[in-house]
């Protein structure tokens, strides 16, 4: 009989070998900043003793998000994966969450489906090792003074305050955040975050004006991460923004598919997603 319980640090060493099936990378460090973000929201399915599935969420006040849900192989089509998220999602909707998202591989949208949600836009994952051209444009990194234009324009974008994810990464010594300004006014802004040899690209906000801001954004992140293994998530109809990342030495992963459960919280602007894991 399946039974969820919340994660502790004692479930980290399965999560990372059940995640690691599926070469998505994980350290127990993903895992401990994903409880500490989101203590009661971190999840490991149980079956007869022995642990089977994972799932983590995460609330920005009344939208959340559903990421890292996986269940042991020879546990799936007997409803682990059903029981799993239904928690998870059960978890959201009673903090007062009133839009989930997610990001589904293409062979997972029918279950997704079959669960409440629908089909939003496609997102392109794109890996490799960058190697963008000399001097792209002129910006400045991001100081204490930005954060608080840096979570307005945020919020205005995502359509909820991701203050409790954004700080954190904007004071992460290893992390580097670039901002453009026009008259004292923010126009966008990239955070690039390094692992060691790797690194992910991600958010990048930018207003839907200034598409050679995006561009110069993105130069920025992965001149500063050249030679580390760089991952970013985009959608796919900002073909003026992969385009020279392509060019730049990524390459296409995979795609995946941006659903929703409940109406879509979702404003007008260049959008890069900070992880797959929360949007």
């Amino acid at each position: 009989m399946f039974q969820v319980q919340t994660m502790s640090a004692e479930d980290f060493a399965f999560a990372i070998h059940l995640t690691d099936t599926m070469s998505w990378r994980l350290a127990a460090e993903d895992f401990q900043w994903m409880t500490t973000l989101e203590p009661d929201g971190c999840f490991v399915l149980w079956d007869d003793g022995e642990r089977v599935g994972v799932a983590t969420t995460i609330r920005f006040g009344p939208i959340g998000w559903l990421g890292n849900v996986i269940v042991r192989e020879d546990q799936r089509g007997r409803g682990a994966g059903s029981h799993l998220v239904q928690h998870a999602l059960d978890y959201l909707t009673t903090h007062g969450v009133q839009t989930i998202g997610l990001y589904a591989y293409q062979n997972r949208i029918p279950f997704y489906q079959r669960l409440g949600f629908a089909y939003d836009a496609e997102f392109l994952v794109l890996t490799g090792h960058a190697d963008p051209p000399p001097e792209q444009g002129t910006l400045q990194a991001a100081t204490i003074q930005d954060d608080r234009a840096i979570l307005e324009l945020d919020h205005r974008c995502f359509g909820a305050s991701r203050r409790k994810v954004l700080t954190p990464l904007l004071h992460e010594p290893e992390n580097t955040c670039y901002v453009s300004q026009h008259e004292e006014a923010l126009q966008g802004f990239v955070v690039a975050k390094v692992y060691a040899d790797m690194a992910e690209v991600g958010p990048l906000v930018c207003q839907r004006a200034c598409p050679e801001v995006a561009i110069t954004l993105a130069w920025a992140a992965l001149t500063h991460v050249r030679g580390r293994d760089v991952m970013v998530c985009l959608p796919a109809q900002e073909t003026d923004l992969w385009r020279p990342l392509l060019q730049w030495g990524l390459r296409e992963a995979f795609r995946v598919a941006r659903m929703f459960q409940g109406a879509p919280r979702r404003t007008d602007c260049i959008y890069m997603a900070e992880s797959l894991e929360r949007g």
